[in-house]
């Protein structure tokens, strides 16, 4: 996988096109005991999303705006919601947290790379897919004995915990042995400094780690998984996720998506493959 490193400026530059992609509008109006309309009368939409994911959900140290294409997705779902993208609190995730807080309602959504799956689906409900990414390995630039898989069989691979990686890999190479954490830079720097012989996670992701060092690690490139992103909402709450699901459709068709893609994904990731939202 190439890293272009245009995609390093769209980062920087992100919240400059916000205005454009996600003007002011009207609110649209909804049944008085939905979801949607208890966000739309508290006046902001509470989004749980990971403020460290390149290209996906960062938060800028020096505008303090959420950048990246989740952010810039749940801009669209509080302009629909409240009329204004400005309207949201975010709340930082990990992969630990980001079910629970769906489940306690500390969040509205979670939109946080979180794969659908039969399992989450039995304590969350799911709109989407937004994006369809597939788990991948980030080792060293070094590092040549790599290139596959199944060539993590007796060596050491860092995940992170709540994920679905580690099973994922068991049934290609059931020898790899592996180290858990909750924080990515922890896995990240035990690959730089030798300890780990990889890191594996979702390709979309680690193409934005490989970005923060260019030069200094390699994407294997060779995807074994597909992972369908959806944004995760109460499990039975089925009109929420509807709406949620209407929003995303239209957003493909009105070429709002491929926007959004463009600005915040292309430049690293390559062409977009259009997810097909599922009801």
């Amino acid at each position: 996988m190439k890293l272009k490193s245009i995609a390093l400026i769209a980062s920087c530059v992100a919240g400059t096109l916000l205005t454009a992609l996600t003007p002011a509008r009207a609110a649209d109006t909804f049944p008085a005991d939905s979801t949607m309309a208890k966000i739309q009368k508290r006046g902001k939409l509470v989004v749980g999303t990971s403020l460290n994911t390149l290209m996906f959900s960062v938060r800028n140290p020096m505008t303090g705006q959420t950048e990246g294409f989740e952010g810039d997705l749940a801009r669209l779902i509080a302009v629909k919601l409240t009329g204004s993208a400005d309207n949201i609190e975010w709340v930082k995730t990990t992969t630990e947290n980001r079910l629970p807080f769906v489940q306690n309602g500390r969040v509205d959504v979670v939109i946080a790379t979180l794969t659908i799956n039969d399992a989450r689906k039995k304590v969350i409900g799911f709109a989407g897919p937004y994006y369809v990414a597939g788990q991948d390995i980030l080792t060293r630039a070094s590092a040549k004995t790599i290139n596959g898989v199944t060539d993590l069989n007796g060596k050491t691979a860092c995940v992170l915990n709540g994920t679905t990686v580690e099973d994922n890999v068991k049934k290609f190479a059931p020898q790899t042995k592996f180290v858990t954490f909750n924080d990515t830079a922890a896995c990240v720097e035990g690959v730089a400094d030798g300890r780990f012989d990889a890191y594996v996670d979702d390709g979309a992701t680690l193409a934005g780690e490989a970005l923060r060092q260019p030069n200094k690690f390699r994407i294997v490139g060779k995807p074994f998984t597909q992972e369908p992103y959806g944004i995760g909402v109460a499990k039975d709450d089925a009109a929420f996720r509807e709406w949620l699901d209407t929003q995303l459709e239209q957003s493909i068709k009105d070429g709002t998506w491929n926007k959004l893609y463009a600005k915040n994904l292309e430049g690293t990731l390559g062409k977009p493959q259009v997810p097909a939202v599922e009801h």
